[in-house]
């Protein structure tokens, strides 16, 4: 049941951030509100099971991905206007990256899901932290870094449909 979850929150994460990228006004504000909101459950439906592995990786992960959803919702300004501020949006992007590490460490050393998705997402991370980080000093815009994100944003779906279809390998089965 956790997988499930937390396999839906990645999805709807996911589509709402892309649906964010590509509108504007009050449809963008309400889709990093809604990405933001899903984020914000991961973590800490994922930590039960993480905990097992590693308690200070498991609340690493959970600091990052508060962070990562603070800057994020710093990024909406005044409600009435709902305009995406880019550098909180990407600086939550750092938040993420670190998220990133932290999870797929635990998700590698105990075997909850396929080694090969969590050595992906740390190799994936890499261009995407670069991506984030050219953005945010001004180096490359959001479109030219595109193509840098997506092998992580890939990576992230085949882990949430793996989570979905298969689960999360847990000492007695799947969760």
């Amino acid at each position: 049941m956790t997988a499930r979850v937390v396999g839906s929150l990645f999805i709807t994460a996911t589509a709402a951030g892309v649906v964010s990228a590509a509108t504007q006004g009050t449809t963008r504000g309400l889709m990093v509100f809604l990405m933001a909101v899903a984020i914000a459950f991961i973590a800490p439906t994922l930590f039960p099971i993480l905990k097992q592995h590693g308690e200070g990786l498991a609340m690493g992960y959970v600091v990052a991905r508060t962070l990562e959803v603070v800057f994020l919702m710093s990024a909406v300004a005044p409600l009435a206007n709902l305009q995406i501020d880019e550098l909180w949006g990407h600086t939550s992007a750092i938040y993420f990256c670190v998220s990133v590490v932290l999870l797929n460490s635990l998700l590698f050393r105990s075997k909850l899901v396929p080694r090969w998705i969590s050595v992906w997402a740390l190799i994936a991370v890499v261009p995407y932290l670069a991506g984030a980080v050219l953005v945010l000093l001004d180096v490359l815009s959001q479109t030219q870094a595109g193509a840098l994100f997506v092998p992580l944003a890939i990576n992230e779906m085949v882990l949430a449909v793996w989570l979905l279809a298969k689960g999360i390998r847990t000492s007695s089965g799947r969760a």
